[in-house]
């Protein structure tokens, strides 16, 4: 099996390259120059030249707080660029995996949410990847969304590994508490789409 996953140096794509051998499962990470979610006529040939099985959209704008002074980015790629995903999907007839966020939702329930639970972004990154679900749900029937949440590896800057830093150095770390979340491991990610695939 072929997968092809959007982004080359992300950490869900680090996941993907390490578990897929294990899996028995060949991956293309595929990014920037070849694909360019800000240029969406990039995506397809990119996409095609790997003749996948399946597609996994693991790139995007991802900077939380710089979308709201870079909105138009944002959306541009976690909109524009999951739906030439998406078209480029249905037009190789493969099924597409796309990842997003618990973003989506406002943060305001007191309990875990749920993949029924009425969304409603509170941020600019959160919106952009609302828009993005809705453009590859109105783009191809054949396709899977996982929201995730506070994703870390060995690789790259996530909070997990803020944390450990700051409790190497320091004998006491402070934290706010205005965000809860279950921080969510990438090769979790990647074994749990994989694994059902085979």
């Amino acid at each position: 099996m072929r997968i092809a996953v959007t982004g080359k140096q992300r950490q869900v794509v680090s996941a993907f390259i390490e578990v897929g051998p294990k899996l028995g499962v060949e991956v293309f990470p595929v990014g920037r120059p070849e694909l360019d979610l800000l240029s969406p006529k990039t995506v397809q040939p990119a996409l095609a030249n790997i003749r996948p099985n399946i597609i996994v959209n693991a790139a995007a704008y991802t900077a939380v707080d710089q979308a709201e002074k870079e909105p138009e980015v944002a959306m541009a790629v976690n909109a524009g660029g999951a739906m030439a995903v998406a078209d480029a999907a249905r037009t190789l007839g493969v099924p597409l995996v796309h990842l997003s966020t618990d973003y989506v939702f406002d943060g305001s329930k007191s309990t875990p949410y749920l993949e029924q639970d009425r969304v409603a972004p509170g941020n600019v990154y959160g919106a952009s990847k609302l828009a993005g679900e809705e453009a590859v749900t109105a783009a191809t029937r054949d396709h899977v969304i996982v929201r995730t949440a506070w994703v870390y590896s060995l690789y790259g800057k996530n909070f997990v590994q803020t944390m450990l830093t700051l409790a190497q150095s320091r004998d006491e770390v402070s934290v706010v508490a205005d965000q809860y979340g279950r921080p969510t491991y990438t090769h979790d990610i990647a074994v749990g789409i994989v694994e059902p695939l085979l």
